[in-house]
């Protein structure tokens, strides 16, 4: 849990042709993932969200990763993995559901 909050005090929205090479595996499709946030929370450092996408593969709540770049099904995706879990599902990537992902 601690990993997740330092991770998001420390993400700082990127510089416009400053982003990272996407993670292997992962299409170079120049656009992030469309989860929805918490207006007082950060925006997620891309690499960050690649490992959140990864996640939500690998629990099957996604097929691929360019699916998360639709907001309707990565807003399902998050709510799919919140129910789960116990969470209200609000299909936002709040800092409770980053904590229960664990990354």
């Amino acid at each position: 849990m601690a990993l997740c909050a330092i991770a998001l005090a420390g993400a700082a929205p990127p510089i416009a042709g400053d982003l990272p090479a996407p993670a292997p595996g992962f299409p170079d499709t120049g656009k992030s993932a469309a989860f929805a946030q918490p207006r007082h929370d950060p925006p997620l450092d891309p690499t960050f969200a690649a490992l959140v996408v990864a996640r939500l593969i690998g629990l099957h709540l996604l097929d691929t990763a360019t699916d998360a770049q639709d907001a309707g099904r990565a807003t399902a995706a998050i709510k799919g993995f919140q129910a789960g879990v116990g969470l209200k599902p609000t299909g936002l990537l709040d800092r409770r559901t980053l904590a229960l992902l664990a990354l």
